[in-house]
């Protein structure tokens, strides 16, 4: 087991091994169902946002806990090794233009094999995939892209934006198994599996439709399988236009032959691609017809895609503005004061009048629900959506000013909505009374307090202007899955991990063994009575109300206690734990009553 918080797969280390050539590229489908992997797979899943969806075999996250790790490991192997997979539970979610986009809900027997192939081959691509390429990748953002975006026009003006019709519904399965071979992955088990996993049908009305083409949406191989599809693409445009300024690609590491090749006509342009949405950045109008003309070539013919030749189309941000990944870019030239390089523009970022109207359509419909019913939920609801716009969007140029103006125009209900039971304070109290909402940062005047809960308002933020500049959107990282400040925890070692990794594979319930080393990694080994250090050797995970009694595995229904203990607990004298632990009196009475259900 290796020196990693993950507790089951070093992932850094897999990155490095792959790097460095120590992998048997042919071999790789032992390592799929490896108890390990599927620990770490079904650790991953457990905390996904899609956990409780139900596919269209009505099974869950909750589906998996009554086995055991080494029972999945079984499970996880006879489906890769026979093919065996469940039809997709198609459904529709709406999108900003009025359309609906079509998602798949996978059962949760197919989400732990994709999940476990996933965590090993993605390690692998990371080592292959471009720097231009920013989508459904580790420790890269859609911020990175814009960042580019940004840094680049500021000398480029003239952009040609591709866009393509149902991207990951025209995927085609015979090509996809033909990159999966080029960008090095030779296991067959893993290659026919994807194969099959592309061409599987869905459910939809409750009928059977056959799908011989696309990846579904909503599904967790599904981005990684968009991005290899898309990496010789990738590849070639970067050969085409991105590597003449590049000093790591050899055929162009002379600068006198980077400037010859410029006179005698190489096309100047630097690409980025987030997922399907693709932008080339120009230096002149007839470079960028000259890469619309060959872009379109290539994803037509060498794979298979659709191109919608309404919505492909070349901007001169001169002139118009370009909408790209929420945000719209145009240029401009520098006052006569400024002090600005010759030949270069400045770049602006706004927020699309579209998009503005949205934010205050959902901002709408959320202060109604806290008008409606003033609690918790629907404040933390508010504050998640409002904390996260102003994440997203804090970049732009005129951020304060245009989020100025989204505070104007939901003025009047905000304020209406509390102008009862409302209260302006600075005490720190009200801060901390909300800190289980996940939020941190506060205005430094004071706090809005709606039934004694903080509420953020929409129009106060700060503008962060490194957000879009810091780095020029370019991603340099040894390995993106370090863990930097990883220290080792006191109290707490390898090998301790290690033996309650071991033990907790036979726990015939898989999320009782998760969050039994959970418990006792993140409490240090401290006694939950004694507040002393329990060797793994004596540590019992006690559940603090107990399963017959309606108690759950969660993570905050157990406690670490020591074998003596727990004995003592379990015993018909429990109450000798008061002369053992006089100062823990409160905290005995309530795991007392707890276990003979004495609770008023």
């Amino acid at each position: 087991m290796s020196n990693s918080y993950n507790y089951f797969v070093d992932m850094e280390q897999r990155f490095n091994d792959y790097r460095n050539g120590k992998m048997d590229m042919r071999t790789l489908h032992p390592m799929v169902y490896d108890a390990n992997n599927v620990a770490f797979a079904l650790r991953q899943l457990s905390q996904s946002g899609g956990r409780m969806a139900l596919g269209p075999d009505g099974t869950n996250i909750k589906t998996l806990e009554p086995y055991s790790i080494l029972e999945l490991t079984e499970i996880v192997k006879d489906r890769l090794l026979n093919k065996k997979m469940d039809y997709v539970r198609r459904t529709y979610i709406p999108k900003s233009n009025g359309k609906k986009r079509p998602l798949g809900i996978c059962s949760i027997w197919d989400k732990l094999v994709e999940k476990c192939i996933q965590l090993v081959i993605e390690p692998y691509c990371e080592t292959k995939f471009v720097p231009s390429s920013f989508g459904f990748r580790p420790q890269v953002s859609q911020h990175q892209a814009l960042a580019k975006v940004k840094t680049q026009c500021m000398t480029m003006p003239y952009v040609l934006s591709v866009d393509m019709q149902d991207y990951f519904g025209t995927i085609d399965a015979d090509i996809a198994y033909r990159e999966l071979w080029h960008i090095g992955i030779r296991d067959q088990v893993i290659l026919n599996y994807i194969y099959r996993f592309i061409k599987k049908g869905y459910y939809e009305d409750s009928c059977k439709v056959e799908a011989p083409k696309g990846s579904p949406q909503g599904s967790i191989l599904g981005p990684l399988i968009s991005n290899i599809y898309l990496h010789r693409f990738d590849v070639w445009l970067r050969e085409q236009g991105d590597c003449w300024h590049d000093s790591a690609v050899g055929k162009f590491h002379n600068k006198h032959r980077r400037r010859n090749l410029e006179r005698t006509g190489l096309k100047i342009g630097i690409h980025v691609r987030y997922a399907d949405d693709i932008l080339v950045i120009c230096k002149s109008h007839e470079d960028a017809v000259r890469f619309r003309y060959s872009v379109t070539h290539y994803l037509t013919q060498n794979m298979r895609l659709k191109i919608n030749e309404e919505k492909t189309r070349i901007y001169d941000l001169t002139k118009e503005k370009m909408k790209y990944l929420g945000y719209e870019f145009y240029v401009f030239k520098p006052p006569p004061k400024c002090v600005q390089q010759k030949g270069m523009y400045m770049v602006a970022n706004t927020l699309p009048q579209k998009k503005e109207d949205e934010i205050v359509d959902r901002c709408r419909e959320l202060l109604r629900a806290v008008r409606k019913h003033p609690n918790f939920e629907t404040i933390h609801d508010w504050n998640t959506y409002v904390v996260g716009i102003h994440n997203y969007y804090k970049g732009m140029t005129h951020f304060c000013m245009n989020f100025r103006k989204i505070g104007w125009r939901i003025k009047k209900l905000f304020y209406h909505t509390m102008e009862r039971n409302v209260t302006f304070t600075q005490e720190q109290s009200y801060k901390n009374n909300f800190q289980r909402g996940g939020y941190r940062s506060w205005g430094s005047n004071g706090y809005y307090c709606f039934n004694g809960y903080p509420i953020v308002e929409i129009q106060w933020a700060s503008w962060d202007s490194w957000l879009l500049a810091g780095g020029n959107g370019v991603v340099k990282r040894k390995n993106p899955y370090s863990q930097k400040e990883r220290q080792q925890r006191p109290g707490v070692s390898i090998d301790d991990i290690e033996y309650l990794v071991r033990v907790s594979k036979h726990i015939k319930n898989s999320r009782l063994a998760l969050f039994r080393i959970s418990k006792y990694s993140s409490t240090k080994g401290i006694s939950y009575l004694s507040g002393e250090y329990v060797p793994v050797g004596l540590y019992h995970c006690h559940h603090i109300k107990p399963l017959k009694n309606g108690g759950t595995n969660d993570f905050n229904n157990l406690c670490v206690l020591s074998e003596l203990e727990h004995t003592i607990l379990h015993s018909t004298t429990p109450e000798r734990l008061y002369d053992l632990f006089p100062k823990k009196k409160k905290r005995i009475k309530a795991l007392i009553e707890a276990l003979y259900d004495k609770a008023a």
